[in-house]
């Protein structure tokens, strides 16, 4: 399982870890897990998935992603509220 930290993700992807902070607290973005209250860390698969998601459109206006190739297996995920009338 390949795990990367927020900062990592905005080297990768491109989008800020403060906007990746602002999505979890709102309950939406890409999935996460939490391991301790200060511990966040993002799945390499489920970033890959969410960010060539159309429905995230909207949220990736000022944001390309860029698609890694690693795999990630299992792991007990916090998954973000649907978004409503977006």
């Amino acid at each position: 399982m390949a795990l990367i930290s927020p900062t990592e993700v905005a080297r990768q992807y491109g989008v800020p870890a403060t906007m990746l902070r602002q999505w979890r607290r709102q309950g939406i973005g890409p999935e996460y897990f939490q391991f301790t209250a200060r511990t966040i860390s993002y799945c390499d698969d489920y970033l890959r998935d969410w960010f060539n998601d159309p429905r995230n459109t909207d949220l990736l206006a000022e944001h390309a992603p860029v698609i890694a190739a690693t795999s990630c297996q299992g792991g007990r995920v916090r998954q973000g509220r649907p978004r409503v009338g977006r």
